[in-house]
């Protein structure tokens, strides 16, 4: 697990074609993509004080995330992660679950998480049971990656991102999304560790493009941020 820093801007749909001709000069596109990308879908927790939403709404300098992650809607390969941001330093570290150990997430029943040797099990089973932690929000968009070993730079394009609102249950079938993010609207996220680089600094500057506050789960929070 090491701390990186990370950049987010929002952009429209001209200012993301162009800044992904430019990028893909340059940089190799990430080794998990199939073809242009890939689809995530995240189910965020938070607790019944909406703890890390408004946690990220005020921009406090240390905050937490959890969420249960896929990709490309195959159920065979689920991660649970945690997101943390201290002062400008994000850090993530995840473990494997299966389809039947977040069935137990849903049920409650969450003694399995101490039977495993990780540690971020046993901080969640503690978050879940001590700090009031649930599902709060489903999140799903098409993501198009670059890398470059130089101080591992990653760069994503989140695109179609979409919120199922109210409706939490990932393994469920009945699923709707609706957009969570103005329409044609994406997200640029700019991930390294020490210094960005001038010439990847300079094509970003050029494109004109917005840095955003604020994160994908807050957006996704807009029509249920009281539940």
């Amino acid at each position: 697990m090491t701390g990186r820093h990370e950049l987010k801007y929002m952009m429209d749909e001209i200012e993301d074609l162009v800044l992904v001709k430019r990028i893909e000069k340059v940089l190799k596109r990430d080794e998990n993509s199939c073809g242009k990308g890939y689809s995530i879908t995240s189910l965020y927790f938070d607790n019944c004080y909406n703890r890390a939403y408004k946690e990220k709404m005020n921009g406090e300098a240390i905050r937490h995330k959890y969420r249960i992650r896929y990709y490309n809607d195959d159920l065979s390969y689920i991660k649970l992660e945690r997101k943390s941001k201290i002062n400008q330093i994000t850090t993530k570290v995840s473990v494997p679950l299966i389809i039947e150990e977040v069935e137990k997430i849903y049920n409650r029943e969450l003694d399995f998480l101490l039977t495993k040797k990780e540690k971020l099990y046993h901080e969640f089973y503690k978050e879940l049971k001590h700090g009031l932690l649930k599902p709060k929000v489903i999140v799903k968009y098409d993501r198009e990656a670059f890398m470059h070993p130089v101080g591992n730079l990653r760069i994503t394009f989140d695109r179609k991102i979409k919120t199922a609102n109210m409706h939490t249950n990932i393994l469920g079938d009945n699923q709707y999304f609706v957009d969570a993010l103005d329409k044609g609207k994406s997200i640029l996220e700019i991930k390294f560790n020490g210094v960005l680089p001038d010439f990847i600094r300079s094509l970003i500057q050029s494109g004109h493009v917005m840095q955003a506050s604020s994160s994908k789960y807050v957006f996704s929070r807009k029509y249920n941020v009281s539940f």
